[in-house]
């Protein structure tokens, strides 16, 4: 998905300022897209110079203007041609699996406690998508007044849902897969021992610091 549609996309709901676009992607759609101010604020500038949005000040008193963006009918129009498109399946990039791919790089026991601390991360995400993010979707109903809205919303948030289920499940069945090859004395325990090793190595200090 590029940023220029993604824009046209929220713009289509109201016009915004940059600040205000960039609100809505944080209460919305950041369980699959995100984009910074920096970001932003080019390509609403890029697409005012194609003729998608219209810019227009509001003048504030004691307080700095607004610029304010509306999509133009040219630039609906675009925006309704682009979801029309077929779009191919997106890339997979995942930075760990380059770590899984190279494991033999490192001892077992070293992946099996990459694995469990990136399981514990997928399912606070997990969490936190079926939390926080449901309750924004049920607020963005609540501000738009449209249930449509929710409806569609809802689904691009099981889809992320669905995702994280399935990371997890692949990291406890890899973890699996890896405490099989360890030596019997080792067991299934070795990654905790290995981590408990670790532990100790902290300075002898640490434990009371806060």
């Amino acid at each position: 998905m590029s940023l220029k549609h993604a824009l046209l996309g929220i713009l289509s709901l109201e016009p915004m300022t940059g600040y205000e676009v960039k609100q809505f992607f944080d209460s919305s759609v950041q369980h699959f897209w995100n984009a910074e101010l920096s970001q932003i604020y080019p390509t609403l500038k890029a697409l005012e110079e194609s003729g998608f949005v219209d810019m227009r000040v509001e003048v504030q008193q004691n307080r700095p203007n607004r610029k304010i963006y509306a999509v133009t009918d040219e630039g609906r129009a675009e925006f309704q041609r682009w979801v029309r498109d077929a779009q191919p399946p997106a890339d997979l990039r995942d930075p760990f699996l380059i770590k899984i791919f190279f494991g033999t790089e490192v001892p077992v026991e070293d992946t099996i406690i990459l694995l469990r601390r990136q399981m514990e991360e997928q399912q606070k995400m997990l969490l936190f998508s079926e939390t926080v993010l449901r309750d924004k979707i049920t607020q963005g109903v609540k501000l738009w007044h449209s249930a449509r809205h929710g409806m569609y919303w809802t689904l691009t948030l099981d889809l992320a849902r669905a995702y994280r289920r399935a990371y997890i499940a692949w990291c406890e069945e890899s973890m699996r897969v890896l405490e099989a090859t360890l030596p019997e004395s080792a067991g299934a325990n070795g990654a905790d021992a290995s981590l408990a090793a670790a532990g100790d190595d902290e300075p002898a200090g640490a434990a009371g610091q806060g």
